[in-house]
């Protein structure tokens, strides 16, 4: 493993009485409280009610509620909390509100797992029920949104809204939604899903980095949705402009891939072929992200192989919190600058989710797994 060194040392900061004041654990509490903070609530307003504006704003965006209360979720399952499972439901309801010109519920990629983790957070089926009848199945008749979609025509519908600059996202778009369709037991929307994974890994570039956005937010998502449904072989990735993945067909190889890029600070650029990172070439999305597609990479493959690197990510975006709000920067080149969306996302990856049934060493806290 990459950065053993590295990730002894801080090891042994984290072992010292008073070296350390934080840990992931009470870093993600200051998220997930700063999260609480920025929900828009009281309003009367059912659109906006439970949503989360991008950073400062006024009005919620409605494609970041499930990737922003994911991280209250994930927090949830370890520690409790009425509140912020409380926050979580009030997402849920905002997400059903925010709707298509026609009335029917306009889903972002993220959102069909979101409402799935909630129902596992709560053992109420209402929110995985929302998500079968206002999406699979309304995919699965073909009359999703006002295009009239099926599985295949949303997927593309997708794809098309991330070309030229974000055609990188592409992967990262259904990183979570193969899997979820699989627990709905639609076999054939999960694998059609997981083929989209697989095109956005074809159509990676990392030639133009001004030009062409995150090349390994993409391929971190891609990794995440691959390790989330449990495939470890796969037809060969094709991506002529991208060397870095062209020619991998294994979970592992992909995985590895990712660990090649972290740099010894513990963080992930946002492109790969940056030689010298500068603070603004260093991400935190990026880097919450490869650590929960390295966490699925180890669950998928039954290792614990990657653990080195998620603890070296992890304590690296403890270093990314603002200490008076408990947001976290986007990057260390934008202190000051926080996107809630962002934070969710950290908060997600500075959860640990471990494979079975396990005493957590803060209070001793039991969790079992959920994906």
């Amino acid at each position: 493993m990459k950065n053993v060194a590295a990730v002894s040392a801080v090891v042994l900061m984290l072992c010292v009485s008073g070296a350390i004041a934080v840990t992931p654990m009470q870093a993600a509490k200051a998220g997930a409280d700063y999260l609480l903070d920025q929900q828009i609530k009281n309003t009367g307003d059912i659109t906006q009610d439970g949503g989360w504006t991008w950073d400062n704003g006024t009005t919620a965006a409605s494609n970041i509620a499930g990737p922003t209360a994911i991280g209250l979720v994930r927090y949830y399952n370890v520690a409790g909390g009425a509140n912020y499972i409380a926050a979580a439901q009030a997402a849920s309801d905002f997400i059903s509100n925010t709707t298509y010109p026609n009335g029917e519920v306009r889903y972002s990629t993220s959102d069909p797992y979101f409402n799935w983790q909630l129902t596992l957070a709560t053992g109420d089926n209402t929110y995985a029920n929302r998500t079968k009848v206002e999406f699979f199945d309304t995919l699965a008749a073909g009359t999703y949104s006002s295009g009239d979609y099926d599985t295949a025509g949303w997927i593309g519908a997708v794809q098309s809204a991330r070309t030229g600059t974000w055609q990188n996202l592409r992967p990262w778009e259904f990183s979570s939604i193969a899997v979820t369709a699989d627990y709905y037991g639609n076999a054939g929307q999960a694998d059609l899903f997981e083929q989209g994974i697989l095109d956005g890994l074809n159509t990676q570039d990392d030639r133009t980095p001004d030009t062409v956005y995150s090349d390994l937010l993409g391929i971190a998502g891609g990794l995440r949705g691959l390790a989330l449904r449990g495939t470890t072989t796969f037809a060969a990735i094709d991506s002529e402009n991208h060397s870095g993945i062209d020619g991998i067909s294994t979970l592992t190889d992909l995985a590895d891939y990712m660990v090649s890029q972290q740099n010894l600070d513990g963080s992930w650029n946002r492109h790969s072929n940056v030689v010298d990172p500068e603070d603004s070439d260093k991400r935190t999305q990026t880097t919450a992200y490869a650590i929960l597609a390295l966490e699925a990479a180890d669950e998928a493959l039954g290792t614990n192989v990657y653990a080195d690197e998620i603890l070296l990510g992890r304590n690296w975006l403890i270093t990314m919190q603002d200490a008076v709000s408990g947001g976290f920067y986007s990057s260390p080149g934008e202190a000051g600058y926080i996107n809630n969306e962002v934070t969710g996302e950290v908060v997600a990856a500075l959860v640990p989710e471990p494979a079975s049934l396990v005493l957590l060493a803060m209070g001793g806290l039991a969790l079992i797994r959920r994906r």
